[in-house]
């Protein structure tokens, strides 16, 4: 899982963050607070306007090279990348933080996650945070994480790490192929009392699914359950029709669709994982 580089310039390697210092035209210095160097990174991030114009000037490769890197979660390493998107160290927005260690920061996923092709396309950095506040509580504690401290942003970033975790064992596949699925094909009102209190607005939708999760017995509804809590399918509201009932529909995800290559696991996610703490 990427980190953020406010807060830890002295985890780069001598000479790592120059390329990514350069583009952004800043100066970073562990003599700065960690405040310091995020407002800063987000002052510059904002005045780009967008990243499309960025991306339009890489090449094709490049490109592809970069897609690889978010549909792994925003990192990845040398050494379990096909070697077609390989063409890294040139783009903008990838540090080599480490030699052969490659990742997307969160501040500049977080950015990237307000850009509409991003969510538009499902991915799921960019859809969590489309998600109400009670729905993201509701799901981390379905996962099983207490998690108690910290704002949205961090909310957002603990559920990002815990599907790639939750999503490694399908190998990206699932047997549900559709990219967009209406949920009430699945549970129409009145054919269950959990997503019925979702649906009269009595509950939130992931603490139906975790109570259902408990009770169903057909094999497919619970890998469909499964396949939502690992966040291969994302909840997400349709636009509203005046006159007519809220409707929902579970959008497929891209990393949920990717297989996650990366076996290698670093001490840091260890110790927070044993630890809960925050990123």
């Amino acid at each position: 899982m990427p980190f953020a580089i406010s807060g830890n310039v002295n985890s780069f390697e001598k000479g790592s963050l120059r390329n990514l210092e350069k583009q952004l035209g800043i100066i970073l210095s562990p003599n700065q607070t960690h405040l310091q160097q995020h407002l800063m990174i987000r002052r510059t991030l904002q005045q780009f306007g967008g990243s499309v114009g960025i991306l339009s000037g890489l090449s094709r490769q490049e490109l592809l090279s970069f897609i690889f890197v978010l549909t792994q979660f925003g990192d990845t390493t040398r050494a379990e990348t096909p070697a077609e998107y390989l063409l890294l160290e040139s783009i903008p927005f990838v540090v080599q933080w480490k030699k052969g260690h490659y990742m997307i920061p969160l501040e500049i996923l977080e950015y990237l996650s307000h850009e509409r092709i991003f969510r538009d396309q499902g991915y799921l950095f960019a859809l969590i945070p489309t998600l109400p506040v009670r729905e993201k509580k509701s799901w981390i504690r379905w996962i099983g994480v207490d998690f108690e401290k910290g704002g949205d942003r961090d909310l957002n970033f603990e559920i990002y790490f815990q599907c790639r975790l939750l999503q490694k064992p399908f190998l990206g596949k699932s047997l549900v192929q559709e990219s967009e699925i209406e949920l009430d094909q699945i549970w129409p009102m009145g054919k269950n009392e959990y997503i019925d209190w979702f649906y009269k607005g009595l509950s939130t939708f992931y603490y139906a699914m975790e109570e259902m999760s408990k009770k169903e017995r057909d094999p497919f509804l619970l890998h469909i359950i499964e396949l939502i809590r690992s966040g291969k399918f994302i909840l997400r509201k349709l636009p509203e029709i005046f006159g007519e009932d809220v409707r929902y529909s579970l959008v497929s995800t891209v990393e949920g669709n990717t297989p996650q290559l990366r076996e290698i696991t670093f001490q840091w996610e260890l110790e927070r994982i044993r630890k809960d703490s925050l990123f």
